[in-house]
């Protein structure tokens, strides 16, 4: 049986919702994300603290870390107990999720590690000794009652197949902070995981490299390609960028419900765009040190701009982590595809606790636990379509009887979206896939409504044809768009990818 078919543990009861009493809107907030969700009222937890982004590490202590324990003690939610040498712990609870409303600091700044005796000067503290961090990340650690925080706490739960109600990890909290740019994207989050779940979320997945595969950077490029054959696998269209700069900021990123990248400081290439939107429920990546560092912009940084822009669910990083403590990827894909929810998936593909993380969403939020192909008939008939063959012929052995019905499909759909994923699929594996995705690509021209959508498609040819060596034909391709309709944005991004091409020759 599939993970995603199992029945799923119900965390409701069991999520504690954060919120700040000296903040309104983050009652109400609270209030609507309880009524939402079902969450019992009695869940609900208000802190007398701050309403800054940051606070220092006494304000986390006195007025988050000590009030909450008092809530867990006079509730009854937990017993403690110290275990050898890891101190007091939380041995038995029964509270696994902490949902953060806006309104609740997300960032500890660095407190001082004293002066050096000899100088008089401040000690700097050397990498993986800072003390700073994410509130959210250092809540995930709840229970480790005597946690330090001048080190990362190991997560336990990292690499985990399991769905973390099934492990026995009591001092552990899954978090997630229902939080954005403003009031409006917060309550956003809440509304588009309730309405995505009732269908699952479809469309497309847009992974960007950074051709990054020095000592030290090998890792991320890894994830994000082992990440699109993980979604191809479940029949989800992936169209992957192999060039170093981002995707050109008038590229079609038409129905795109993932997107994975990295290594751009600042929300960059499409999402400059002001048209562009992502799919509702959307779950939007982007691995930078400071991802999350801002959250109340539209511009700076990844993770308040992915937000704005639409996406549903994001995860960032509020100081530098250091690569290896980012979220693994390919892992977090993994478990979203399984049916975990968001913060199961967040925090089984994170290392570290008591650190750098955020995870921004609701983070009961399961955007891919409803079976492929179920619900209505009528929605996403050519995306439910794929999953389902890919499901049913998706191995290699099959691959005759997958091509062959997925363009029966395509056909009765009249669905560019069948045909776009047959000729991107023609090229897995192939050294010389052009003649086989051509036709396909010709199909997915033919029925594409949109000029930004046939625009896309010719750079898909354009980019199949530069892989093959067709560097000429490529160039050909695209300035032939460019000559078309020189104004339109798609010309932008096809002089763009021609420079590309030619710069690489």
């Amino acid at each position: 049986m599939r993970a995603q078919e199992k029945p799923l543990f119900d965390y409701r009861p069991a999520t504690v919702v954060i919120f700040n009493e000296n903040d309104a809107s983050s009652r109400e907030l609270a209030e609507y994300y309880a009524k939402q969700r079902g969450i019992p009222a009695g869940n609900l937890v208000g802190l007398k603290c701050s309403s800054a982004d940051m606070i220092t590490r006494e304000a986390f202590n006195s007025d988050i870390d000590r009030p909450l324990r008092a809530v867990f003690d006079q509730r009854k939610w937990w017993e403690t107990a110290r275990v050898g040498k890891d101190g007091l712990l939380a041995v038995k609870t029964t509270m696994r999720v902490f949902a953060i409303m806006q309104g609740v600091p997300m960032k500890i700044m660095e407190a001082s590690h004293g002066k050096d005796p000899k100088t008089g000067q401040e000690i700097t503290a050397p990498p993986m000794q800072q003390n700073a961090g994410s509130v959210d990340s250092d809540l995930a650690a709840f229970g480790v009652l005597e946690r330090p925080i001048n080190s990362v706490v190991n997560n336990p739960y990292f690499g985990s197949d399991k769905p973390f109600a099934e492990t026995p990890l009591a001092p552990m909290f899954l978090v997630g902070r229902i939080d954005g740019p403003d009031k409006a994207t917060a309550k956003r989050l809440i509304d588009d995981a309730v309405a995505v779940e009732k269908e699952g979320l479809y469309g497309k997945a847009y992974i960007d490299l950074a051709q990054k595969t020095g000592e030290g950077y090998k890792m991320g490029e890894d994830w994000l390609i082992n990440a699109a054959r993980m979604l191809e696998l479940q029949g989800v269209p992936v169209i992957m960028d192999t060039w170093a700069p981002t995707l050109p900021k008038n590229y079609s990123m038409d129905d795109c419900a993932l997107y994975l990248g990295w290594y751009t400081e600042h929300a960059d290439g499409p999402f400059l765009n002001p048209a562009f939107r992502f799919r509702r429920g959307a779950v939007a990546c982007h691995i930078h040190s400071f991802s999350a560092h801002i959250l109340k912009t539209k511009d700076r940084h990844w993770c308040g701009p992915l937000l704005d822009r639409g996406a549903c669910a994001t995860l960032g990083n509020v100081f530098e982590p250091y690569l290896g403590l980012c979220a693994n990827l390919d892992i977090f894909t993994d478990r979203l595809l399984k049916g975990f929810n968001l913060a199961e998936a967040a925090w089984g593909s994170t290392r570290g606790l008591s650190w750098m993380s955020v995870v921004l969403g609701d983070p009961l939020y399961r955007p891919f636990a409803k079976p492929a192909g179920g619900g209505d008939k009528k929605f996403a008939p050519d995306y439910k379509a794929l999953r389902l063959a890919m499901q049913r012929w998706g191995k290699p052995e099959d691959a005759a009887a997958l091509t062959e019905n997925l363009g029966r499909a395509a056909e009765s759909l009249k669905s560019p979206v069948i045909y776009e994923f047959l000729a991107l699929h023609a090229q897995a594996g192939e050294k010389k896939a052009w003649p086989s995705a051509e036709p396909w690509f010709n199909k997915a021209l033919e029925f594409s409504p949109a000029a930004e959508a046939k625009a896309r498609v010719q750079f898909l040819m354009a980019d199949a044809l530069r892989r093959d060596g067709e560097t000429k034909q490529a160039i050909k391709l695209l300035n032939a768009l460019v000559e078309k309709n020189p104004s339109a944005p798609a010309a932008a991004a096809a002089t763009a990818l021609v420079q590309q091409i030619r710069e690489s020759r």
